[in-house]
C-alpha cells in the first residue's frame, strides 16, 4: 500500500505540505470510490480537504461537478487555474466552520477528517452525511486510536466508534491499517481506517 503523506501534526505549515503533494497520481481512494460511483455525467461531487486538487482534477475528468473545500489559502491558485477548464468550484474555510454543504452524490475526504477537532467532528459528519443524496457514495479515511498523533489534537477513534458512525450507511468496505511507515515529516505509526460505503436509498 503506498504511504499516505500528511503533515506532521501538528505544527506543520499545510502550505509546505500541498507544494510538495505536486505531480502526485490521485490517491487510491478516489479511484476506487469513483468504481463504486455511478458514472459523474455531469452529477455533484465535494472534496473535503482538496489541498492542490488532484483528487478533484481526477473526479472532475471522470465527469463530476466538484466542489472542493479546504483551509489553507495558499491552494486557491491551483484551483483556479484547474476551474478554468474543469467544472470546480473552490470555497476556503476550515472544515469545522462549515455550517452547509451542496447536496452530493460523492464526498470524498483523504486524509483530511482526522484533523478536524473532535469538538466540531460529530457536527460535520452529520453536515456530511445530511448533504449525501440517496445512493450517493461516500469515501473517506479516518485516524485510530493507536496512531501516533492520537495525543494531540484531532479526532481519532476506535474501531467501535467508526462502526458506529457507518451505522445509517451501507459499507461497501472498511480498511484498517495499523502499521509503521512515513508520514511527510518523517516515521510515525499509523492506525487509519479507510471507508467507502454508500447512503441507502429510502424503503
Amino acid at each position: 500500500m503506498p504511504r499516505v503523506e500528511t503533515p506532521a501534526h501538528p505544527g506543520t505549515d499545510w502550505a509546505d505540505y500541498n507544494v510538495a503533494q505536486s505531480g502526485r497520481p490521485p490517491r487510491r481512494l478516489v479511484l476506487d470510490a469513483l468504481q463504486v460511483a455511478a458514472p459523474g455525467e455531469g452529477r455533484t461531487a465535494l472534496e473535503l480537504g482538496c489541498g492542490i486538487g488532484v483528487e478533484a482534477r481526477a473526479l472532475a475528468d471522470h465527469g463530476w461537478r466538484v466542489h472542493t473545500f479546504d483551509r489553507d489559502a495558499s491552494v486557491v491558485p491551483s484551483l483556479e487555474a484547474l476551474a478554468k477548464s474543469r467544472p470546480i468550484q473552490h470555497t476556503t474555510r476550515p472544515l469545522e466552520d462549515l455550517t452547509s454543504l451542496p447536496a452530493s452524490d460523492l464526498t470524498l475526504a483523504c486524509v483530511s477528517l482526522p484533523f478536524v477537532d473532535s469538538n466540531a467532528f460529530a457536527q460535520l459528519w452529520r453536515l456530511i452525511l445530511t448533504a449525501l443524496r440517496p445512493g450517493g457514495v461516500l469515501a473517506v479515511d479516518l485516524f485510530g486510536e493507536r496512531d501516533d498523533w492520537a495525543n494531540g489534537p484531532g479526532t481519532f477513534l476506535s474501531r467501535a466508534q467508526v462502526e458506529r458512525l457507518l451505522d445509517p450507511l451501507q459499507v461497501l468496505s472498511l480498511e484498517e491499517q495499523d502499521r509503521d511507515g512515513l508520514a511527510f515529516a518523517g516515521p510515525k505509526h499509523w492506525h487509519t481506517f479507510q471507508v467507502i460505503a454508500r447512503k441507502p436509498n429510502p424503503g
